[in-house]
């Protein structure tokens, strides 16, 4: 198989692979609190730490199928072909979780997120009436988390520009030059 070709094979494979293990952490921490993924930043932290294990199990896994070398721009693309399969089936997984599973999770999370940003601010000193007015500048948590098709969209690009810098990331750690043979410079 052309090496093109068994880089986006392999990309798309480890993109649905770690999707499906992310949507499975997802739906156990809903089934375990449904506001545990909006109220708990250390479950955050620790999701964030798996996702980053996964990609990079899956580059050096995708390195190694294709010879055990790769350019940057050779790992970025096949990051980015798993971002974009990471973005488009998370976007769909929070349309079906916010309008199927249960559609009052906006309304429920975006109050608790409301409430969680003015006892921060409360816990900073700010007045109340500045406290009003931040929130007001801001907007709502729950517009924001209902299923609309502008937020849709907003979401899929923030989170498809986040995994393309975490791609970028991932490619300058795990680019690796073909070694140098000595056939190699009689060929040239």
């Amino acid at each position: 198989m052309e090496r093109a070709s068994l880089l986006t094979k392999e990309s798309a494979k480890n993109g649905l692979i770690i999707s499906a293990v992310t949507i499975v952490l997802s739906l156990a921490m809903y089934l375990i609190d449904p506001l545990l993924a909006y109220t708990s930043f250390w479950v955050g932290i620790l999701l964030f730490i798996v996702f980053i294990g996964l990609l990079v199990y899956a580059g050096i896994t995708i390195r190694k199928e294709v010879g055990g070398y790769w350019t940057f721009g050779e790992a970025f693309k096949s990051f980015l072909v798993m971002a974009l399969i990471l973005a488009a089936l998370s976007t769909l997984y929070n349309v079906v979780l916010m309008t199927v599973i249960d559609p009052s999770l906006p309304e429920t999370a975006g109050a608790v997120l409301d409430e969680n940003s003015r006892a921060m601010m409360a816990k900073f000193g700010m007045d109340e009436d500045k406290i009003d007015e931040a929130v007001a500048q801001s907007g709502s948590n729950v517009d924001r988390l209902k299923i609309t098709p502008k937020n849709v969209v907003t979401s899929f690009g923030a989170m498809l520009a986040v995994y393309a810098v975490i791609a970028l990331i991932m490619a300058a750690i795990l680019k690796k030059k073909e070694p140098y043979s000595f056939k190699q410079g009689i060929e040239e």
